[in-house]
């Protein structure tokens, strides 16, 4: 089953704010829906309300022990998408953690096999709300830059 992180950001310094169409959008009325609910042309500000990241969870034996988690050596978790610079979200026991897998025997995992999509909320300045599988098709969602 795919799991679906509502309200995540996926990438560093990632930010839910204006941001401007590079390209023209087509608003749905859900995540992956079918109904067009607004069409928003190229270079138009709208507001990032929110998002949620789906992918398919993939196993994961930890090489090491994960700084300020409870996994260690050995254990079994679920890598279920890129959180930024060498950082994945994982599923351990009921709880997520971001942990960096920059490193050890996690930075040769097939990690792309974990089909990430990034679906964002987007609210145009009419008040139209909508979603939006997100393919760099915004600028300014990065505050780092």
């Amino acid at each position: 089953n795919p799991y679906i992180d509502r309200g995540a950001c996926p990438f560093e310094c990632c930010t839910y704010r204006v941001w401007t169409t590079n390209l023209p959008v087509s608003l749905l009325d859900k995540p992956a829906g079918k109904t067009v609910v607004a069409k928003v042309p190229t270079k138009t500000g709208v507001t990032g309300v929110t998002g949620e990241v789906h992918s398919t969870p993939l196993r994961v034996v930890a090489s090491h022990a994960f700084e300020g988690t409870p996994i260690k050596k050995g254990d079994v978790l679920f890598a279920l998408h890129y959180a930024g610079e060498g950082f994945f979200t994982v599923w351990f026991k009921g709880k997520t953690y971001d942990v960096d897998f920059s490193e050890g025997a996690e930075s040769s995992l097939p990690l792309d096999k974990t089909n990430q999509s990034w679906w964002v909320q987007i609210r145009t300045k009419d008040g139209k709300t909508g979603w939006v599988l997100d393919k760099n098709q915004f600028d300014n969602q990065d505050s780092c830059g």
